[in-house]
């Protein structure tokens, strides 16, 4: 669709003002206006994955802590059956220091982490003809495997903090950084 015939002669919707010659929007700069539009589209793309990523991979690490906690807290539960039976004294008595450590603060989790570590090694002291070394072994193998999820989890959480994405968004500064449990491996 053209318009009347303008005073410069040219044809078309786009009239000069008084004086000037009008100028036409180019394709060449629709090409870019497109370009950028596409580009800024793209880059919020991936930022919006990465910001998405590294959330989940951070509450991943958090719903493994729990559940690291949990099998933790179901083989001192294991160890605290055999109360009053010659031979497991200390692995109750740690298992009671065991439950009695919550793992809130910093300095809780330390002692509980040192409390974790003396149960596996009294645990591994006990000779294994016992009524209930069975129940003991599945506790144990369940923590293990616990903690090696954890441990993967916690793995991945922070390498995800390291991205360039997540570095330039400071995502490091607005999430907590997973932390590792220092446990023995019960099953060594």
């Amino acid at each position: 669709m053209t318009g009347p015939v303008g005073a410069s002669g040219r044809t078309g919707p786009h009239r000069a003002a008084p004086g000037r010659e009008p100028r036409p929007i180019t394709m060449i700069r629709m090409w870019w206006l497109a370009v950028l539009v596409a580009v800024v589209a793209v880059v919020g793309a991936y930022a919006t994955w990465t910001v998405t990523r590294v959330e989940r991979l951070h509450r991943r690490a958090r719903t493994a802590e729990t559940a690291l906690l949990a099998k933790l807290d179901e083989r001192a539960e294991t160890v605290l059956k055999f109360v009053g039976r010659p031979g497991f004294e200390e692995a109750v008595a740690l298992a009671l220091s065991v439950v009695a450590v919550p793992a809130d603060t910093r300095r809780q989790r330390e002692l509980r982490e040192y409390a974790e570590n003396d149960l596996t090694r009294a645990l591994r002291e006990l000779d294994d003809g016992h009524i209930g070394a069975g129940d003991l072994e599945a506790a144990n193998r369940r923590v293990a495997l616990a903690r090696q999820i954890h441990t993967d989890f916690v793995r991945d959480a922070v390498a995800s903090r390291s991205l360039p994405m997540s570095v330039v968004l400071r995502l490091h500064h607005r999430l907590p950084r997973p932390r590792y449990w220092e446990i023995d491996d019960p099953l060594r």
